[in-house]
């Protein structure tokens, strides 16, 4: 990145004031008129004459009313699998929100001894290693604006239309004007350049949440904001470190928040993977698309049995392995697992009415479900009564109904908590006050009250951009 475009983006988010030249969120080549990236950039991802056919564009499933992500509400109520420039094509995941992408841990995942967890990539399976590959691979999937020669993704096809297009005045404007002289190849590095310059400001990754605004003395958290934040946190004052707060609903063991605010922002996810044990979602119109003549490259091989590897699906691969199948050798523990996403503006939406879906195959409908599915995902009805995973058969014996559907992939090896561990030791109590016992696990049966659930989803609102201007 040159000094420039990095002060103008840095100079914006709180905490960055120490950060080292040497040391950029992303990097652009020098000599560039960074100003003109950015605008390129946000035109880029808006333009729609990019997809094949033209209808879709980056802000199509990732637009700024809803965090960046995707923007309609009977979709997400319906299934959350937002539809491809193709008529009848469907990705198999929820489209991720974007803001703050550049921000977040680059490379292809590895296994992180310290966080006991494999970590880093984008995407939901990690497979792009950075925010340029994030950019570049949805304009050649099928499923999304589907830049294909013979069921093959190719630049050129994205170049033609650059080079006639009504932005080829900007890319000159932002690259000089012998840009489109560069091989396609070239041309398309370009564009993923100028998006993610764009995804790097402040106009996508603002800091301006509430939270933000509390950081800076700028505003007060309610009783139940700070509650939630205590909760979600597990400390007293919300910040790694110092005293633990009376309970814990292990949200810092994957959305983590920065130890050192002059080193970076607080990001709110640790980039880690896990299987949570997500219910299938039966909506999701993947499941239909069965057509291999008509979709060569991106249809469902299995129809209705079919099984999202997560990260299985795309690691293996890349170090030469064997492809993976459900139930399948598993020696990495990776199947069913997931990259947790970032926490910030999880709740940012149009109106109040409006349905956003949650987790990686869209399956809750409110941040209410989600949180309370992490409180009692081993509960039944019957009060005291778990659902023990690692048991042959876990609904065998249980004398209550489950509180929700079996896991998409119910594999006790990858399963987080796959027992139903108790955060607390001993029995609950109302007037209890016991201490977190240092094995507890993340989910499942955290023994959460619903004044407590509705006070972190009461600080997880506070995680939406927009609350000031900088």
């Amino acid at each position: 990145m040159n000094s420039r475009l990095a002060f103008f983006v840095l100079s914006l988010i709180p905490g960055f004031a120490a950060l080292k030249s040497d040391e950029p969120v992303v990097r652009l080549p020098n000599n560039q008129n960074s100003k003109d990236v950015i605008a390129l950039g946000r035109e880029l991802f808006r333009d729609k004459t990019l997809s094949n056919p033209v209808g879709q564009a980056c802000i199509s499933c990732h637009d700024p009313s809803t965090g960046f992500t995707f923007p309609d509400s009977t979709v997400n109520k319906t299934s959350g699998i937002a539809p491809g420039a193709m008529k009848g094509r469907y990705g198999n995941r929820k489209p991720p929100s974007i803001a703050y992408a550049p921000f977040m841990k680059k490379g292809i995942p590895y296994y992180d001894n310290n966080a006991v967890a494999w970590v880093g990539g984008l995407f939901w399976d990690g497979r792009a290693k950075n925010a340029f590959d994030q950019v570049r691979f949805p304009f050649y999937n099928p499923n999304e604006m589907n830049n294909q020669i013979h069921n093959v993704g190719r630049p050129e096809v994205v170049a033609k239309k650059l080079r006639s297009g009504h932005l080829a005045r900007l890319f000159k404007k932002a690259y000089g004007s012998n840009v489109f002289t560069l091989s396609p190849d070239k041309l398309f590095d370009k564009v993923a350049e100028a998006i993610v310059a764009y995804e790097a400001s402040p106009e996508v990754s603002p800091f301006t949440s509430k939270y933000d605004a509390y950081l800076e003395g700028k505003a007060d958290l309610t009783p139940d904001e700070l509650l939630g934040l205590r909760l979600t946190t597990g400390t007293l004052r919300g910040r790694p470190g110092g005293f633990p707060f009376r309970k814990s609903a292990h949200c810092m063991d994957c959305h983590g928040e920065s130890t050192d605010l002059h080193k970076g922002p607080d990001l709110w996810t640790n980039s880690c993977y896990a299987n949570l044990g997500v219910p299938r979602n039966d909506s999701s119109p993947y499941f239909n698309m069965t057509d291999r003549l008509g979709n060569p490259d991106g249809y469902n091989v299995d129809g209705k049995d079919y099984i999202d590897l997560g990260m299985a699906g795309f690691l293996y691969n890349y170090y030469g392995w064997s492809v993976r199948k459900p139930h399948g050798p598993d020696p990495l523990r990776l199947i069913g697992t997931f990259r947790a996403p970032t926490l910030r503006n999880v709740d940012k939406r149009p109106y109040p009415e409006f349905v956003k879906s949650y987790m990686h195959n869209g399956y809750f409908k409110s941040l209410k479900d989600v949180v309370h599915f992490y409180n009692a995902r081993n509960l039944t009805d019957v009060r005291g009564e778990l659902i023990d995973y690692t048991k042959p058969d876990p609904y065998g014996s249980l004398k209550g109904k489950p509180l929700f559907p079996p896991p998409e992939y119910l594999d006790a090896n990858t399963l987080i908590n796959p027992t139903g561990t108790s955060a607390l030791r001993g029995a609950p109590s109302s007037n209890s006050n016991k201490v977190l016992d240092p094995d507890a696990m993340q989910i499942g049966n955290l023994r959460l009250t619903e004044r407590e659930e509705n006070a972190i989803v009461a600080f997880l609102k506070c995680l939406s951009d927009g609350y000031f201007r900088r």
